[in-house]
C-alpha cells in the first residue's frame, strides 16, 4: 500500500515537472537609446524584471504631535491680539520649492562595444541555437542601429563591417531560429558623435530549451555581459541649472 502511495506521488511530481517543461515562456527586450526594459512571461503569467517598478510609501494618518497643542495656545493667543493677528494676515507665506527627480544620465552603445559583440557573440549564440531544433521563435525582432563618431573614415569602416556582419548573420540565424516581423536596420550620420540604438526582440521557448541554452552557453553570456559593460561609454555629465544674477538698480 504505502509503495503504491509513493509511486502516485512520483507520478504526480513527474506530470507536473513536464508541464512546467513544456508551458511555452518568452522574453521581451527593449532597448531604447539607454533605456532598458525586460519582461519575462511563463504562460499566462508575466514578470517585470526590469525597470522595477517604484512602492508607494503606505499612508499613515496624521497623528498629533506634542508640539500642536503649544500651536494651537498660540493661535489663541493671537486671536485675542488684534494687532498681532492684523502682522500675521500680511504676512505673505513663502512657497516651498518643489524638488524635482533628477534623471540619472545613461550610458550609450559605442564602437568597442559594437566590434567586441561581433567578435565573441556569433559563435556563442550559433554553438547554443544548434541544439534547439528550431524550436525558439523570435517576434518581433527589431533593431535600429545608428552608427557614427568623431572620426568620418573610423566610422564609415565600421559601417561597412556591420554591413557585412549582418549580411552573413541573418541567414545563418533563419536557419536556426523561426523568426516573424523582423525589421533590422543600419544608420548612418557623420554629423553626430555618439551612436544609438533601438531594439525591441521578443524571444519565445520553452523552459526544457532554456535550460539545454544555459548549460551550453550561459557561463561564456554572462562573461560577454560582464565585459560589455565595462566597454561602455561613461554617461555624460548632469548639466548643472544656471541662477540668473539679478542686479540692483
Amino acid at each position: 500500500m504505502a509503495g503504491k502511495i509513493i509511486l502516485g506521488i512520483l507520478g504526480v511530481l513527474l506530470l507536473l515537472l513536464a508541464v512546467i517543461l513544456l508551458t511555452p515562456a518568452g522574453v521581451r527586450f527593449r532597448y531604447d537609446q539607454g533605456d532598458l526594459s525586460l519582461l519575462v512571461r511563463f504562460g499566462p503569467l508575466k514578470l517585470q524584471i526590469f525597470p522595477r517598478k517604484e512602492k508607494k510609501p503606505p499612508r499613515r494618518k496624521p497623528e498629533e504631535t506634542k508640539e500642536e497643542p503649544e500651536k494651537k495656545q498660540a493661535g489663541k493667543e493671537s486671536a485675542d491680539d488684534p494687532e498681532k493677528k492684523q502682522t500675521e494676515k500680511s504676512a505673505p507665506e513663502k512657497p516651498k520649492p518643489k524638488k524635482k527627480a533628477e534623471k540619472k544620465p545613461r550610458a550609450k552603445i559605442n564602437r568597442e562595444q559594437i566590434l567586441y559583440s561581433l567578435e565573441t557573440l556569433p559563435p556563442i549564440l550559433g554553438r547554443a541555437l544548434k541544439r534547439t531544433g528550431r524550436r525558439l521563435r523570435l517576434t518581433p525582432l527589431k533593431v535600429h542601429l545608428l552608427v557614427a563618431g568623431p572620426d568620418p573614415a573610423d566610422t564609415a569602416l565600421l559601417y561597412g563591417r556591420l554591413e557585412a556582419a549582418l549580411g552573413a548573420a541573418l541567414p545563418a540565424l533563419h536557419r536556426l531560429v523561426r523568426i516573424k516581423d523582423q525589421d533590422v536596420r543600419l544608420f548612418l550620420d557623420f554629423q553626430r558623435e555618439q551612436m544609438d540604438l533601438i531594439a525591441d526582440v521578443g524571444l519565445s521557448l520553452r523552459p526544457w530549451d532554456l535550460v539545454s541554452v544555459g548549460l551550453r552557453a550561459g557561463g561564456s553570456l554572462l562573461k560577454w555581459y560582464l565585459r560589455f559593460r565595462k566597454l561602455a561609454s561613461p554617461p555624460p555629465p548632469a548639466e548643472e541649472p544656471k541662477e540668473s544674477n539679478t542686479e540692483a538698480a
